[in-house]
């Protein structure tokens, strides 16, 4: 079984992988397990059958999978009822990998013989497993009439696992939910039924949404049980049901809202209350646009009567999912009285959701169609954070801890909707620190942080300050200097402009030469990096390299030390300078990068391939040479100008770049190299799946560059006559908006816009003459203001927050390397590519997997006669299917045809589509090789082997 990886390796999957196991093939390891379960020993099958999920997941094919489960249903089926409780945990941790299952019919039939046994356990248990894989049985008609035997079971043990089997199957089966659900309803109204099962069963009622007529039906009867059963379990129960139903349907939910505001006002019961506002948020966040306004007005004046404090919380938090997202929230009286009224409470739980409203409120009226909020909403929405953020920071225990990270948040959601308030709430952090004991100043500087994140700019009246403070940090307990430290430092970095003054610099690398932990000096470094202070950054990274242990982490530092010189000299170029002195500052920051990536390909290892890193940092070379080859372009106007003659010549041959001269054909190639790394940039755009936004925008910003700097050639030098009344504005960018959601239409940086009117100035001193010393000029310093504007190191290329791997699968597949699969010429090859979706910590952060589009082609390695090239229309195969992944497993057939005899390669090439439609080019590509022969060709003949020699003679004889 073929297989081949993508995506990021920084997750730690391989930490999760059974230690045992990660040097084995499916195969072996299958079968060491099924030598466990063939054990006499209890213990021995018990460790097997525990050890079926992890096999599952690293493994997470169908036949394998398939012959897995056949054998747990063989131990199932003679086991104990201890190995059957073993077995039913596995069903329930492989739930994804269920429809995996090929002999479906003699898995069920295995597990389903145990329903007759004489043990209400074994029947139990059976019943549970009937549940768990319901989802692949939900159709068997001999399945649903034992559960609904088993409802009628007089041992509790049993009851309760019919009752988990009739809820599975009713989640997955029509014909079952609406079966079931007259037999439900006359359990639960009959005498006979315990209290205890009769709120066991309700929940069922929650499936039933596989029609309106079924889910109508059952929302009446739920509707008239609520006045029969007015019990505190039956109600909380009946109604929680009913929201879980309204969720599923979604037409009910008005009806329920008002249900649930009904028993919210007349049901004197705290606990009732309590159920009805934790649904109320649910169906809240499920569909906050089905609200209507007098129900909003309903919350809003119980939030104003209720005396007890966990009510009001659990309203306000209602309220806030609702000024998050709904459309319906307007600036009303009521809303804002209750806003206000709550912000200031002596419970800072109910100040901080109050508060909360109020910021979600103004983010949420910025982004209407006006875009703009009543100064009295906002002044009011600043005042209840800032005091919030100062009661906060009075007391040290866990509430207000939790408390100061909400009203943080807020005051981040505010600097991103208003960015003119950053300055005066980070001024209001910053002032709290003098006050703010034990974890809270950790916490306050965590927020400036935010705060600089989202809006650089309201963090530089404090540079100084900050500055100072760093410098108390070695006061500080050994414990607590690492994270203050680190913080201060990043703190320091972002208020501060590039370059950093040399004082200020001086001050920083003192303060971390003098501590002993290294891992400071590079979390500072990669800080520095990542903000563009390179400068920091060189003289951190100069002493790391020789105090690391292992080979490749030394390689990594000298890679990136390398990478920040490159940087920092080029922080030396300036567009007034000579530009034999800006050639030579280029060509050493081209050295260091050379230097670096030599360093970063040694540092590669299987388990960290640095794929991104090496590209990054490759295309980030390659254009640094691009300019280089510019700047060197724009100087052959000196040494070699234009002939008198020119523009006859291009008169005559109709080449208007021979007007230009030698120039103009190398500033050509410039022009086609940048677009070439515009187009490569792009690629790596288009496989950075995991990216954050942030990286995704900084790679656009690159790619822009490149276009930007071939369009000013073009403008200036190369076709500056057609440009003489033309917007030199208007750039075909031509690159797709990955960092949607948030960059999206946004403006060009502030140094693109300075370039494009440089260019427009000299466009209209120039009147469309011919090539001069003016538009040259130009040219290198439109090239110069590019090279000075500091690179911001993606954190794509220190961290991934988010992995996926995919794994892929050809059948048929080769028996060795050099073995390749036959198929005969007049039959068609079936090719079969299974795939799975491999996830880290936090699967879907930024982006998840919706579809996964198949690329199969292939190529003949066999010349073919041209005469037998006509009669074939397409030697190659090149087809492509769009399949959508089922618990992370996706498959596809294709059929290829090969008519000519001959060594053929195969190509299979996956790719992804977000739930946004765009599409990312993550891989793997894995190979197939495939030999046709023709089956009517005839054979060469055999070589006959010699007559043995008549007995008695022997070769000795003869001669």
């Amino acid at each position: 079984m073929a297989s081949g990886t993508t995506g990021s390796k920084f997750s730690g999957l391989g930490a999760e992988k059974y230690g045992a196991d990660q040097e084995q093939d499916a195969n072996s390891a299958l079968l060491e397990l099924d030598k466990g379960l063939r054990s006499t020993r209890v213990g021995e099958q018990c460790e097997a059958i525990v050890r079926f999920p992890r096999l599952f997941e690293k493994y997470p094919f169908p036949i394998l999978i398939n012959s897995s489960f056949l054998k747990l249903a063989d131990v199932f089926r003679i086991g104990n009822n201890f190995l059957r409780l073993c077995v039913l945990r596995v069903t329930q941790q492989s739930e994804k990998h269920l429809d995996k299952i090929l002999n479906v019919d003699e898995f069920l039939r295995r597990i389903f013989s145990v329903i007759h046994s004489n043990d209400p356990i074994a029947r139990a248990l059976t019943l549970r497993v009937l549940g768990s894989i319901a989802c692949i049985i939900s159709e068997r008609k001999n399945t649903h009439h034992s559960i609904r035997t088993s409802l009628d079971s007089h041992d509790e043990v049993e009851l309760e696992a019919a009752i988990f089997a009739a809820s599975c199957f009713a989640a997955q089966s029509r014909t079952f939910a609406v079966g079931i659900c007259n037999k439900i309803a006359e359990m639960i109204q009959g005498l006979a039924t315990p209290v205890e099962m009769k709120l066991r069963l309700i929940p069922i009622f929650q499936h039933m949404h596989h029609d309106a007529q079924t889910a109508a039906k059952v929302r009446q009867l739920c509707v008239d049980m609520l006045p029969s059963y007015p019990a505190r379990g039956f109600v909380m129960v009946t109604l929680h049901t009913l929201s879980l139903l309204s969720a599923q349907t979604l037409i009910d939910i008005p009806q329920q809202v008002e249900l649930l505001l009904h028993y919210l006002q007349q049901d004197p019961r705290r606990a009732i209350k309590l159920k009805v506002l934790s649904d109320l948020h649910l169906l809240t966040k499920k569909a906050p646009h089905m609200w209507a306004q007098h129900n909003l007005q309903v919350l809003c004046s119980f939030i104003s009567i209720t005396p007890y404090d966990n009510l009001k919380l659990r309203a306000l938090t209602v309220l806030s999912v609702l000024a998050e997202s709904s459309p319906l929230i307007t600036k009303e009286s009521s809303l804002m009285e209750v806003c206000l009224e709550n912000c200031y409470h002596s419970n800072i739980a109910i100040s901080t959701e109050a508060s909360t409203v109020l910021t979600n409120l103004a983010c949420q009226l910025s982004k209407g169609a006006s875009s703009k909020v009543d100064e009295t909403l906002l002044n009011q929405c600043v005042a209840a954070v800032e005091s919030l953020l100062t009661v906060c920071v009075t007391e040290t225990t866990e509430q207000h801890q939790l408390m100061l990270k909400k009203s943080l948040s807020c005051v981040s959601c505010l600097c991103k909707s208003f960015p003119a308030l950053a300055s005066s709430l980070a001024d209001t952090i910053y002032s709290l620190l003098d006050v703010a004991q034990g974890e809270m100043p950790l916490l306050l500087y965590q927020g400036l942080a935010a705060v600089g994140s989202t809006c650089p700019s309201g963090l530089e009246q404090l540079r100084f300050d900050l500055l100072d403070r760093l410098q108390e940090v070695s006061a500080m307990p050994q414990d607590k200097q690492q994270d203050f430290q680190v913080l201060l430092t990043s703190l320091v970095l972002m208020a501060c402009p590039v370059p950093l003054p040399g004082h200020m610099t001086k001050t920083l690398i003192d303060s971390l030469t003098s501590d002993p932990n290294h891992w400071t000096a590079f979390c500072v470094a990669r800080q520095a990096a990542r903000w563009g202070h390179h400068t920091v950054a060189v003289k951190l990274l100069q002493r790391l390299p020789s105090l690391v242990a292992s080979e490749h982490l030394h390689f990594w530092l000298i890679s990136l030390g390398e990478f920040c010189a490159g940087e920092e000299q080029l922080s030396h170029i300036h567009p007034d300078q000579p530009q034999h002195k800006g050639t030579v500052t280029l060509a050493q920051a081209c050295r260091h990068y050379q230097k670096g990536t030599t360093a970063l390909k040694a540092s590669v290892t299987p388990t960290f391939p640095l794929e991104f890193q090496t590209q990054f940092s490759q295309l980030r070379a390659e254009l640094l040479q691009a300019h280089a080859n510019l700047l060197a372009a724009c100087s052959t106007l000196q040494t070699c100008p234009p002939p008198a003659i020119a523009t006859a010549m291009a008169n005559v041959s109709g080449k208007e770049i021979q007007r230009t001269g030698r120039i103009g054909t190398q500033l050509q190639q410039c022009v086609a190299q940048f677009r070439m790394l515009s187009a490569k940039y792009g690629d790596l755009l288009q496989a950075s799946f995991d990216a954050d936004l942030t990286t995704l925008k900084s790679l656009t910003h690159l790619q822009q560059g490149c276009l930007l700097m071939a369009h000013v050639v073009d403008v200036l030098v190369l076709h500056n006559h057609q440009y003489i009344s033309a917007d030199v504005y208007n750039i075909q960018w031509d690159v797709p908006d990955f960092s949607r959601g948030e960059s999206g239409g946004e403006a060009l940086p502030p140094v693109f816009q300075d370039v494009l009117k440089m260019v427009q100035k000299t466009l209209e001193e120039a009147q469309g003459s011919a090539i001069t010393h003016v538009q040259v000029s130009s040219v290198f310093k439109a090239s110069c203001m590019l090279l000075r504007e500091p690179l911001h190191f993606p954190r794509y290329f220190f961290q991934a927050l988010q992995s996926t791997q995919i794994k892929l699968a050809l059948s048929p597949s080769q028996r060795s390397v050099n073995d390749p699969v036959l198929v005969s010429t007049d039959t068609q090859l079936a090719l079969k590519v299974e795939g799975v979706i491999q996830h880290g910590a936090k699967p879907g952060l930024f982006r998840a997997v919706n579809k996964v589009c198949l690329d199969v082609s292939s190529s003949s390695d066999t010349k073919i006669p041209q005469e037998q090239k006509v009669r074939v229309d397409n030697l190659n195969n090149e087809l492509q299917e769009l399949v959508e992944p089922h618990n992370d497993y996706f498959s596809a057939q294709f059929l290829l045809h090969f008519p000519f005899p001959g060594n053929h390669t195969v190509y299979a090439e996956a790719s992804v589509i977000d739930t946004s439609g765009l599409s990312w080019k993550t891989g793997p590509k894995m190979t197939l090789l495939v030999r046709s022969f023709d089956p009517n060709a005839p054979q060469p003949p055999r070589h006959q082997q010699p007559p043995p020699p008549p007995p008695g003679r022997s070769s000795a004889s003869r001669f």
